[in-house]
């Protein structure tokens, strides 16, 4: 992965790794050199030729230095940006793999919760892949190529303390890497206590929920379950680490006695003659270079947390991978409007013991507009994410003209359908990307783009705002602006209009207005109905009263069709939508005519 997102760079940041590996040992011959000359040099002075040997050591020292400042620090900036280009390819394959899968069932399932947080970093600083492959590359490899070149110098004193030195430093990095993939590893598991804690800081820290939590006096309540979550969350890394110090205490003492062995018997042979005072110098730099071994673990736990994520994202992308299988069939461009038939359909969510479809029959004829309406909990939102193929049937099949939907591209098919959901997204971006996501292929269109604003009553609005079109909607943003809750359901409007003009033949309206009140949420819907005349339109209301001139009328209770037909049809069956459509008409009487 880090190779491929370093192009050009990996090479040379290899070649730099190598010379910056060198470089220390190159200077600590160098300075043992020099302080070595300068006897006979102080003896016969710098115009002799010892002289002269020691002014260009000293030269050749001095180079070194510089080259020890440069290079790691050029090597520094290419690791770093290779760090920042993994961490975007590894974010962009992130999003992929969550939004490959054509439904949102995954998104309901906690396991990929748990995997989606833990692509975001692990721990409680959020060390990214792209940190852990810095710390790697520039600290731990660097590090290690470099203590080992300088150690290698110790083998011309004695082998034995070059085998003992890197041994023990060695053995020491090994129970230290195993202590933090321990601790990195507690943390992984706990990532549902993790996320729970995340949950009650956003709550306590989020706009939209700070009105209640003051008027509750809830504030120190959501403190101290973040804190207990926390807890929750940390207690197995906590018994990881009460483990990892005295292993790191026994290692430290380890790596102590062997370097003040080496270091206590070239202070013997240098002070009896054994070795010179430049020899010393090169044994004594060496060796000190050597123990920069034992001084990583910050590194070391930042390339566990880092390093982390990365199995998570795998396992993302192999849980959300396509199936295999032979390709589905996609819909002709100019296809016409074709009737939808719910053939015995069920469907209970993941986890649910009760049914919110049970056998349900339907047919949605083409060109023509259906209202469903029902309580809350009848299914009318289920059957449309049933029918826009963001699940599949649990049993029985929806089919467009005859053919399963399951045997259809689904990305193709939810191209043909504009949707109005009640929770439909506010985009705190520019008006024009707020209608022109309806359809991306002629976002461009600004006619198009202002006929959709026109139809749906917001065209004058938008040209109001303070950089018209290219106007933020949001107030979180520089020159952006918000809109009133009606401005926005003509925004969604206009969006889903847009879509049409795109190539949707679906379209649907499910309870967007539910905020509004009765007599605005009617207007709204007798202007799509009047706008949408001819298409295929689904209408979604708890409201009977709203739909009334929809060409058909579902009654749905139970997850099963009630009663079929239209309006007058129904008010003369004298069933229940009679019942319903007469006791909420006399509530809106009763209520227009009771005294302000």
């Amino acid at each position: 992965m880090a190779i491929a997102a370093g192009g050009w760079r990996s090479p040379i940041a290899g070649v730099l790794l190598i010379v910056g590996a060198g470089l220390p040992a190159l200077e600590i011959v160098a300075l043992g050199a020099l302080v070595g000359s300068l006897p006979a040099t102080i003896h016969a002075g710098f115009g002799s030729p010892a002289g002269h040997r020691t002014v260009q050591t000293l030269a050749a020292w001095g180079g070194l230095m510089l080259l020890l400042q440069i290079v790691p620090r050029i090597r520094a900036a290419i690791v770093t940006a290779m760090g920042w280009r993994l961490d975007s390819r590894l974010r962009q394959r992130t999003m992929a793999a969550v939004n490959r899968p054509w439904g949102i069932a995954h998104l309901e399932d906690p396991a990929i919760a748990n995997l989606i947080s833990q692509t975001g970093g692990i721990g409680v600083a959020g060390y990214t892949p792209g940190v852990a492959f810095n710390q790697l590359i520039s600290v731990r490899v660097a590090t290690t190529l470099s203590a080992l070149a300088s150690g290698a110098l110790i083998i011309g004193y004695h082998w034995w303390a070059a085998v003992l030195l890197v041994g023990v430093l060695l053995v020491f990095g090994v129970v230290r890497a195993r202590t933090f993939t321990r601790m990195t590893s507690a943390v992984v598991g706990q990532t549902t206590a993790v996320r729970r804690a995340e949950y009650f800081r956003n709550l306590a820290l989020s706009a939209s929920s700070a009105k209640d939590v003051r008027l509750l006096g809830i504030g120190d309540w959501i403190v101290g379950r973040l804190r207990a979550e926390w807890q929750s969350g940390l207690a197995e890394r906590q018994t990881a680490e009460g483990w990892a110090f005295p292993l790191t205490l026994a290692g430290t003492v380890l790596v102590t006695v062997a370097n003040g062995l080496v270091l206590v018997l070239l202070a013997h042979d240098a002070a009896t003659g054994v070795i010179s005072l430049g020899a010393m110098v090169v044994y004594l730099r060496a060796a000190t270079g050597l123990g920069a071994l034992a001084q990583s673990g910050q590194a070391d736990s930042i390339i566990a947390h880092g390093a982390a994520s990365i199995p998570a994202i795998l396992e993302l992308e192999r849980l959300t991978a396509p199936p295999q299988g032979p390709p589905l069939a996609a819909l002709p461009a100019d296809a016409p409007a074709r009737d939808i038939c719910f053939d015995k359909v069920s469907f209970t969510y993941a986890g649910a013991a009760t049914p919110v479809l049970k056998d349900l029959d339907l047919t949605i004829p083409a060109g023509q507009s259906m209202a469903l309406v029902g309580v809350n909990g009848a299914g009318k939102t289920t059957l449309v994410k049933l029918l826009a193929r963001l699940y599949d049937p649990t049993s029985g099949a929806v089919r467009v003209d005859g053919a399963d939907l399951r045997d259809v591209d689904p990305k193709d098919w939810q191209r043909r359908i504009a949707a109005i959901f009640q929770d439909f997204l506010k985009y705190g971006l520019p008006a024009r990307d707020n209608i022109g996501f309806g359809g991306l292929a002629m976002a461009g269109d600004q006619a198009a783009l202002e006929r959709a604003a026109a139809k749906a009553g917001v065209l004058e609005r938008i040209q109001a705002l303070p950089a018209g079109w290219d106007t933020p909607l949001s107030r979180h943003f520089t020159g952006g602006a918000d809109l009133s809750g009606g401005e926005w359901q003509r925004i969604g409007l206009a969006r889903a209009l847009f879509a049409v003009e795109a190539g949707a033949t679906v379209l649907i309206l499910d309870e967007p207005t539910a905020n509004l009140d009765i007599r605005a949420e009617a207007e709204l819907y007798d202007r799509f109905l009047d706008m949408t005349r001819g298409l295929t339109t689904l209408l979604i209301s708890h409201r009977f009263s709203t739909v009334r001139r929809a060409d058909r009328i579902c009654v749905l209770e139970d997850g099963a069709v009630l009663e079929l037909g239209s309006h007058d049809e129904l008010m003369a069956r004298g069933g229940r939508y009679a019942e319903m459509f007469t006791l909420q008409s006399q509530r809106f009487l009763e209520a227009a005519e009771a005294p302000a």
